[in-house]
């Protein structure tokens, strides 16, 4: 039982009453009230033992009662035998042989010495066996002192010297529990734990004895794994540090709850940090960050920040698995959530996916001739291209999606302006000035263009890109597929396209990469 519902119990005024009809031997009234105080504290065995010892002096004194009836009848008949043969032996003697008169006398003085030793065997009888329901009933104080009258009155008494080294003993045992409990309340862990582990020494079922050392053990390890949380806390190690901390509230939710709850919060949010350190485009440390943001959000649901921080990590995890699914609208409403709110996010590999997607769907609605849907992705995926000129594969792919859609739809004005741009970032004005046939197709295409003839010019603009294979990249790059890189990041990484990597390395399925490929990577100097 734990101090307070110790303290609780002595503090009812139903256990003071209780106690005043022990001490005034009015068992009934104080049996009645105990029932009353045992269904208030159920797990009180100490209340048990006090009902038990007041039942046992109930019975003490009634028996005592009958023995003492029974003593006095027995004596009286006795003494009424002893002194009828006394008055007839008087009788007799004064009668006729007074010269008997002394022995007479000495017979009654060792009669009455004889009935006086009996009586104070009768009593001494029954203080010892008080004596021995009191220690029985933890009332050690009150039994030594029987004990000590009785060695007073008769030392060698039979079973004493026992009795009082039973006595002596758990009066003992008393001011150390009371000891051991004093410590408890002054947290003194260590000196409570040698204190109670010394009476269970002596004596392994002594009271709560057991329960208490089980108490204090588990607080030496509530203090050990919170010092083992603080030291990982403190060397930044928030990963191990959420973990013992964890450990630490599944031990006890109210142990130093506000501290462990916000050094806990503190630690899921820079392990989740931590995890995107150098690998933010890491689908593996963004599962994990993300894990640990929602940690973080369970033990304050309103932070904005991680829960912006949160949603971005879970945003793109969706996207990803999308993606490799084929729903392309399902990635593109994710990721334009990201984009939007960090361009950069998982270091570019948000846009990447983002237009990739764009160009995925429009290639989908090509197919079905939705020209109008076709034309409004493939210009989406522009504006995302344009974003990073540098990654000059995906501006080149994009300025010619968005001219052939343009073309399909007649707009050919458009189309051959966006074929010039395909022109000049493809390098195709470079590459003509060592090749003359290219040149001859593009200054004819650049004057059909000059004179409004757009398509004219959309012809020979195409046929610039088909003659001499220009419209392929002119580079590439061999690539080792390391441990969780995905098509996307390595494409995001290099400037190139997936579908560019995916036909040049006749991918069957774009999800499917394993460590150790060697993958063929498009790109345009």
């Amino acid at each position: 039982m734990s101090v307070e519902a110790t303290r609780s119990r002595l503090g009812d005024h139903l256990y003071q009453s209780a106690l005043g009809h022990l001490q005034k031997g009015d068992w009934k009234a104080g049996l009645a009230e105990l029932a009353g105080l045992a269904e208030r504290y159920p797990l009180d065995d100490s209340l048990s033992a006090l009902r038990q010892e007041m039942e046992l002096r109930a019975r003490v004194d009634q028996d005592e009662r009958e023995d003492r009836r029974r003593e006095r009848r027995r004596r009286v008949v006795k003494l009424a035998s002893r002194l009828m043969a006394v008055l007839l032996v008087g009788l007799l003697v004064y009668g006729g042989v007074r010269s008997y008169s002394v022995w007479f006398q000495q017979r009654v003085d060792e009669a009455r010495q004889n009935l006086e030793r009996q009586i104070r065997v009768v009593e001494l009888s029954t203080k010892f066996a008080n004596a021995q329901a009191l220690l029985r009933a933890g009332r050690t104080a009150e039994a030594q002192a029987l004990l000590q009258e009785i060695a007073t009155v008769k030392p060698d008494f039979p079973g004493l010297p026992i009795s009082l080294e039973r006595a002596n003993a758990a009066a003992s045992l008393e001011v150390q529990y009371a000891e051991a409990l004093r410590l408890i309340e002054r947290q003194d862990w260590y000196a409570a734990l040698v204190a109670l582990q010394a009476i269970a020494a002596q004596e392994p079922n002594y009271k709560d004895v057991a329960l208490q050392i089980s108490h204090i053990e588990k607080q030496y390890l509530l203090q050990e794994t919170l010092a083992q949380a603080d030291e990982q806390f403190e060397a930044e190690a928030w990963e191990e540090a959420a973990s013992e901390y964890e450990s630490l509230r599944a031990l006890e939710p109210l142990y130093q709850a506000e501290t462990v709850e916000e050094r806990l919060y503190t630690s899921y949010v820079n392990a989740a940090r931590a995890s995107l350190v150098g690998q933010s485009d890491s689908l593996a440390a963004l599962g994990i960050a993300e894990g640990y943001f929602r940690k973080a959000l369970a033990l304050r649901p309103q932070d904005p920040e991680i829960k912006t921080e949160r949603e971005l990590a879970g945003l793109y995890l969706k996207a990803q698995a999308d993606f490799n699914q084929a729903r392309w609208s399902e990635v593109i409403t994710a990721l334009e959530i990201i984009y939007g709110k960090d361009p950069q996010y998982a270091r570019g590999t948000a846009r990447q996916t983002l237009y990739e997607a764009y160009v995925a769907r429009g290639d989908a609605l090509q197919a079905q001739g939705d020209y109008e849907s076709v034309l409004r992705d493939y210009q989406l995926a522009l504006v995302v291209a344009q974003a990073d000129r540098q990654a000059t594969l995906r501006l080149f792919e994009a300025y010619l999606k968005v001219a052939e859609a343009q073309n399909a739809l007649a707009n050919y004005e458009a189309a051959a302006l966006l074929y010039r741009s395909v022109v000049e970032v493809g390098g195709l004005r470079q590459r003509a000035l060592e090749n003359s046939d290219l040149a001859a197709v593009l200054q004819e295409a650049d004057g059909h263009c000059a004179a409004g003839n757009f398509s004219g010019a959309l012809e020979a603009y195409r046929r610039a890109l088909s003659t001499s294979d220009e419209a392929q990249p002119q580079d590439s790059i061999i690539h080792v597929v390391q441990s969780g890189e995905y098509l996307i990041l390595i494409a995001g990484r290099y400037g190139s396209t997936v579908q560019a990597i995916v036909e040049a390395n006749d991918i069957p399925n774009r999800s499917l990469i394993y460590p150790g490929q060697e993958l063929v990577i498009p790109v345009l100097p």
